[in-house]
């Protein structure tokens, strides 16, 4: 066999000890470090004492951690310290423990001057000492130190003997947490949490970002808790954090590289909806199912979600409700939404509204901000449930306050009903501009629905031709119409028809037109009709043909088109 040397032996050991590269095997590692050993070599010594305490027999370890601690080698120092704390192998004796630990700070470790900072301060085999704790703590912090520095800011924070210090406490534990320290991680993240004292003038949202900061050092560390929590965080957003993608990603990527089960969830979403990577339907299908099988309420909703929008599968509102109904008896709130709207919308057997009324109303009970909305909505128009006004307003008060943008447009729909039932003018205007700045804000927000937005122009140009409004402006009006017509919208084309017909003929009648290639109510297909049957200048005269516009009208319900077919 090649000769080796001590170190190579001992690294070929700690392979076997560790499980790093090869099947872990603590005996394998022992014949390594034996012969470490047996050349004299003081890490081979403690290597072998390190073997005995694995298999529990510490008085084989004892004489091994002498001779290493013999030839110089503090680490043993510090190791039979704790024998001596514990009795293994030995009597107790704190007294022997702390002299092998003052011996380890004699020999320049680091490591050691730390423990003789805890033992001077818990009074280990010595007096208690606060003071001596703090010498001891600050050099090591000063030689950058991580533990140090987290014991050292401890320690200013908390004192009983010595003058607090908040100021260099908060230092140091921040230092602490920059280098490392998990333990300041999360004794920072708690005394923001509380907060300390010392933070008393802080708002809570720095005193929040603050603990998210934390949190996020934690997830760098590759603690598997941190990463879950700031991994959806990235995902979602929330007040104090924008929705990050990448970030996302990479986060939920390591937890599935730990078989975590977040990381199948979020890998999952992440190839659904094309989030940070291209979307890829059968590879999230695959993710979420495993997610699914280790009852992962959010997959199992994004599984219903597949089945009912018909993503890389058939669309299938059975087999949607039923993963959705899993998903709700693992107490997700968004799961008992989808299972609302499918009764809402009649998409499977055995829909009723009182249902969809009873599901929102379980997913408002479990805080969901969404849900909000759907209830707002039900109120207003009576969806297994009688109609409801103030309630309906109250709803949708609370998802605005949520940051939920679609509300500001169905609050400003329902005040817009509303108005119009109120008689005296003054009591309308407080509405009318509610109403304004409702949709004002809807439309220049981020996540609106481009339909919805088109709409709310519209209403905007309704609402500035209104003869009570306080405010009112033809010009404005036209301003909105024109930006609704310019989005395709048919209502608003009918509308800039009636604008210029009677002094821009040939943009009047192309947008009346352009309306009607898109009837929604047919009030524009009676309108061209009233042309052809009346004649003009730039519409000829075609009776035939405005019968068969006023009759498609009447189809489309519009009630003038019905009184006027039967009058011809």
């Amino acid at each position: 066999m090649t000769d080796k040397t001590p170190k190579q032996l001992n690294d070929h050991g700690d392979q076997y000890f560790y499980g790093q590269g090869v099947t872990k095997n603590i005996e394998t590692a022992f014949t390594y470090y034996k012969r470490a050993a047996d050349l004299n070599n003081p890490i081979g010594y403690f290597n072998v004492a390190k073997y005995f305490i694995a298999k529990a027999q510490h008085k084989e370890a004892l004489s091994y951690l002498a001779k290493a601690k013999d030839l110089g080698y503090t680490k043993a120092n510090i190791t039979l310290a704790n024998l001596y704390l514990k009795g293994q192998g030995t009597r107790k004796s704190k007294k022997k423990a702390f002299k092998m630990v003052m011996e380890a700070v004699s020999g320049n470790d680091i490591d050691a001057l730390v423990i003789l900072g805890q033992y001077h301060q818990k009074g280990i085999g010595t007096k208690k000492s606060e003071v001596k704790a703090h010498e001891a703590y600050e050099k090591a912090a000063q030689k950058e130190h991580a533990l140090a520095m987290f014991y050292l800011g401890s320690l200013l924070l908390e004192a009983k003997k010595i003058k607090t210090d908040d100021e260099n406490g908060f230092y140091w534990l921040d230092k602490a947490a920059e280098n490392g320290s998990k333990e300041a991680m999360n004794k920072l993240k708690k005394l923001y949490q509380a907060p300390h004292p010392y933070l008393k003038k802080k708002s809570r949202l720095y005193l929040d970002e603050m603990v998210f900061y934390y949190d996020e050092l934690l997830a760098k560390s590759h603690d598997l808790d941190a990463l879950e929590r700031v991994s959806q965080v990235y995902f979602e957003g929330n007040t104090f954090t924008k929705v990050n993608d990448e970030k996302a990603y990479r986060y939920f990527k390591e937890l599935h590289e730990n078989d975590h089960t977040i990381g199948y969830m979020g890998l999952g979403l992440c190839y659904l909806y094309g989030r940070a990577v291209e979307t890829d339907y059968k590879k999230a299908k695959q993710l979420l199912e495993i997610a699914d099988t280790r009852g992962n309420a959010i997959a199992q909703n994004a599984l219903g979600e597949i089945y009912r929008l018909g993503y890389g599968v058939e669309i299938d509102y059975q087999r949607a409700k039923d993963f959705y109904f899993e998903a709700a008896k693992n107490n997700d709130s968004h799961a008992l939404i989808n299972l609302g709207l499918l009764n809402y919308r009649k998409q499977i057997s055995g829909a009723k509204p009182e249902l969809a009324f009873r599901y929102m109303q379980n997913a408002v009970s479990k805080h969901n901000d969404i849900a909000y909305y759907w209830l707002g909505i039900f109120y207003d128009k009576g969806i297994g449930i009688d109609k409801d006004f103030k309630k309906a307003e109250t709803a949708f008060k609370h998802a605005i306050a949520a940051r939920i943008d679609g509300a500001k447009y169905k609050y400003a729909q329902l005040l817009f009903d509303h108005v119009q039932t109120i008689k005296r003018a003054k009591k309308k205007q407080p509405i009318y501009l509610d109403i304004r700045d409702l949709l004002f804000e809807y439309i220049q927000s981020k996540h609106t629905s481009s339909v919805n937005s088109t709409y709310a122009m519209y209403m905007l140009g309704e609402l500035y031709r209104f003869e009570d409004f306080d405010l009112k402006s033809d010009k404005i009006s036209r301003y909105y119409y024109e930006l609704a017509s310019e989005n395709k919208l048919t209502k608003a084309m009918v509308r800039m028809y009636h604008i210029l017909k009677g002094i821009e003929s040939e943009p009047a009648i192309n947008y009346l037109m352009e309306a009607a290639r898109h009837p929604v109510d047919g009030e524009s297909l009676y309108e061209l009709a009233n042309l052809y049957w009346e004649g003009h200048p730039l519409v000829p005269k075609d009776q035939m043909k405005a019968k068969q516009l006023y009759g498609q009208a009447s189809q489309l319900g519009y009630q003038p088109a019905k009184e006027k077919l039967g009058m011809l």
